[in-house]
């Protein structure tokens, strides 16, 4: 399996390029690509080029409809190249279209930087990509959409002779970065390829970059320094394990919409590279029809290849996900079918299963609080979604006494007849005669961290109050409660407690949660 290469793009310039390049490679980068188009300031590139040999940069001058800067005719910026160029920075990348439109740019190119291969599949051979010239990357960029047909595409990249080439395109969630990911490991055994998905759902393709054998990754110095939409830091990217991922690493994720607040992934990475495991944990936000995860879970079964081994469920997915289970005849675990949904998925001999963590976790954490949740128990369930099925089962397995009010009451009914529980009106919520409080909305969670599911003046001290919310630790819910004197139970203890029963399900042993 090739190298990965960790490329790092300047894009201002200041602080001076000579001290940002430095800083680049001191923080691991292989590669740093110059975007001149960015910086704007052509003779500040030529003095590093003349200062720092070695071909450790990526020359670019990326056209506007490409989503660079460049604003310029085509004569001015081939000159640009060529005056740069000769300066042996190591890599040029020009755009496709560029390639193909201007016979003068091709000619000016190849002065610089030869293509290599003899023919449209062969790779450059051995040593090649290590000759002392600028290697021609020859690139595709798309601001709007994955094309539906990535064979065509990477076909017509491939059909010009270059040493690298790369696709770079927007990804409206991960069943796309997936597609990306599955093209690259197809292309990247005939060309040296970069393949990268853009805006949040394409930080998957970065970050398996390295499983899949791209050629590189970009990412940014420092934030404030990226070159296209979902670039993530260096720092961002080591946090998803990064140097440690490899063609046999196991994929876990997070399936939701929105999935950018999670802490899943810091949580699980950390604990697997304690616990010497060959897994990485990503985001994998899915649009939030269950036609989009179903799309995606059929994509994610039906390509072994891409190694997805366990997901964690969450906001709106987890109702979505027992159906899908169910459809497939797959074996589901008690409290699965207890809450009706589903927020842990393994693939176990060949097979996905569900389960739901989060109903013994709520338990769990009521028993840690020593909070009674029993017969006498008079509890008000806010929200009727995936949290609150799970809450409403465990304290239902007890005997409490349940009333649930949400904003559709549909919803809150649905709910509740299935259970024995009572309906309050969402306009009604703030009366309510209740010993527990339990949010299972997501009023509250970032970025909406000044709004709060109940009405301030409603919370008694006698109360507990209880928010699933965990981004932020702190809900306004909360603060307010404390104010009167309730107890309060944060969200995070029972993200931990369900995280742990997660753990333990794919990697059959106790997590290493940092003492958490």
């Amino acid at each position: 399996m090739p190298i990965t290469r960790l490329i790092v793009p300047l894009v201002h310039a200041d602080p001076p390029l000579e001290t940002q390049a430095a800083a680049a490679l001191a923080a691991g980068a292989d590669l740093v690509e110059l975007r001149v188009d960015c910086i704007g300031d052509a003779d500040a590139v030529e003095r590093l080029l003349r200062r720092t040999p070695g071909g450790r940069f990526v020359l670019t001058i990326r056209s506007s409809p490409e989503g660079g800067l460049w604003d310029g005719d085509d004569a001015e910026r081939v000159a640009l190249f060529e005056r740069l160029g000769l300066l042996r920075p190591g890599l040029v990348d020009v755009e496709l279209a560029t390639w193909l439109r201007s016979s003068n740019l091709r000619q000016k190119i190849e002065l610089v930087a030869g293509a290599g291969g003899s023919s449209r599949d062969a790779a450059p051979a051995a040593g090649e990509l290590n000759r002392p010239r600028d290697l021609l990357i020859l690139s595709h960029h798309d601001f709007r959409q994955t094309p539906a047909d990535l064979d065509a595409l990477f076909d017509r990249l491939r059909a010009e002779r270059s040493d690298v080439i790369k696709a770079a395109l927007r990804c409206g969630d991960a069943r796309d970065a997936c597609r990306i990911l599955l093209a690259l490991r197809r292309t990247a055994a005939w060309r040296p390829t970069i393949a990268l998905g853009m805006g949040e759902a394409g930080l998957l393709t970065r970050v398996l970059g390295p499983k899949f054998g791209a050629f590189g990754v970009f990412a940014a110095l420092d934030a404030g320094g990226e070159s296209a939409p979902g670039q993530p830091t260096i720092d961002e990217l080591r946090r998803l394990r990064w140097g440690a991922i490899g063609p046999r690493t196991r994929v876990y994720g997070v399936i939701g919409w929105p999935v950018g607040h999670s802490r899943s992934p810091a949580l699980h990475n950390a604990a697997m590279a304690a616990d010497g495991i060959d897994g990485v944990y990503v985001p994998l936000p899915v649009q939030p029809s269950e036609a989009a995860f179903t799309a995606f879970m059929d994509l994610a079964a039906s390509h072994p290849e891409l190694d997805f081994t366990g997901f964690s469920v969450t906001i709106p997915h987890k109702e979505h996900a027992l159906r899908w289970l169910r459809a497939r005849g797959a074996p589901l675990g008690e409290w699965a079918v207890r809450c009706g949904a589903a927020n842990t998925l393994a693939l176990k001999g060949g097979r996905w299963t569900g389960d739901n963590t989060d109903a013994p976790a709520v338990l769990d954490v009521l028993d840690v609080a020593a909070v009674l949740a029993g017969p006498q128990t008079r509890a008000l369930v806010l929200g009727a979604g995936g949290v609150a099925r799970a809450v409403v089962a465990a304290l239902a397995s007890r005997g409490a006494r349940l009333t649930i009010s949400n904003r559709t009451a549909e919803r809150a009914s649905a709910l509740a007849a299935e259970f024995g529980a009572d309906v309050l009106a969402w306009d009604g919520r703030a009366a309510a005669s209740a010993d527990l409080i339990v949010n299972c909305t997501s009023v509250g969670m970032q970025p909406g961290v000044a709004e709060s599911p109940l009405p301030a003046g409603s919370i008694r001290a006698a109360q507990t109050v209880f928010d699933t919310v965990y981004a932020p630790r702190e809900t306004r819910l909360l603060r307010e409660a404390a104010a009167t004197g309730a107890k309060i139970i944060r969200g995070d203890a029972l993200f931990l407690a369900q995280a742990r029963r997660q753990y333990e399900i794919w990697h059959e042993r106790t997590a290493s949660f940092g003492g958490a």
